[in-house]
């Protein structure tokens, strides 16, 4: 099968949009990866553009499924297009989802995951995949949050992109929106005070809040009314777990599924 050559335009708009400023202006995104896209094909919450493959790499089998516009570029040119070592030479061009909005969640029962400052893309593309999987109601990402389309957080999602909610503001004016319609708010925290979250009051409206790989929680979010959480272990021999695994034993226990 035989491709169209991936034109000048569209290889100046991907190399554009590793910033997040032109994924804003251009109102689209690129996702790397077999599985990844195929993902994202299957899910049906993107609207692809266009599949860029390498002409050294076999075309997708799923790619045939799906009506998308398919180019092609040598495996040189390709590899200017993205940002990973070892490319496995398929790459979509992809629309952005319309933001979400607390309108949409706030009467809706379940678990919401805000993100107050994390910064690791990986970290947060592992908790939007997290998140899908445990069927969480929205994500807030809070200012200082890293950008939930940047390439490192799609790859890492796994095709999990668009499937939830995505809400970015000042968390603390969320939070009181949402407190007014019965949300109630548990703050991830390793001190001696915060309760396991094994036997944590379940509520049908729950915040968990995730703080910064480094400092933890804005001091400014703790606030009478809200709970402190926190994950029971050895921290004599680890000091902290990583967000995204904290993360995602916490929403285990929340969720109940």
């Amino acid at each position: 099968m035989i491709f169209n050559r991936t034109s000048n335009r569209i290889q100046t708009l991907v190399r554009k949009l590793k910033q997040r400023k032109h994924r804003v202006k251009e109102n689209l995104f690129t996702a790397e990866g077999e599985r990844c896209v195929e993902q994202i094909l299957k899910n049906g919450y993107i609207t692809i553009e266009e599949v860029i493959i390498s002409d050294d790499a076999k075309l997708p089998g799923h790619l045939k499924q799906y009506s998308v516009k398919v180019s092609a570029l040598p495996s040189d040119e390709f590899e200017t297009l993205v940002d990973t070592d070892n490319p496995q030479g398929v790459l979509a061009l992809c629309r952005l989802p319309e933001k979400g909005s607390l309108k949409d969640i706030v009467d809706k029962p379940g678990l919401i995951i805000a993100l107050d400052a994390l910064q690791d893309p990986g970290n947060l593309g592992t908790i939007i995949r997290t998140s899908a999987w445990f069927e969480v109601t929205a994500i807030l990402t809070g200012i200082g949050t890293a950008d939930a389309w940047h390439p490192k957080v799609v790859r890492s999602t796994a095709g999990a992109t668009g499937s939830i909610p995505l809400i970015r503001g000042e968390l603390d004016k969320l939070f009181q929106k949402l407190e007014k319609a019965g949300w109630n708010v548990l703050l991830m925290d390793g001190g001696e005070s915060s309760v396991s979250v094994r036997k944590i009051q379940k509520y049908d409206k729950t915040i968990l809040v995730i703080g910064n790989e480094a400092n933890g929680i804005n001091p400014g979010l703790f606030t009478p009314g809200r709970d402190k959480v926190k994950i029971a272990g050895n921290s004599q021999a680890v000091e902290s777990l990583n967000a995204a695994i904290a993360a995602g034993i916490a929403m285990y226990h929340l969720q109940g599924l």
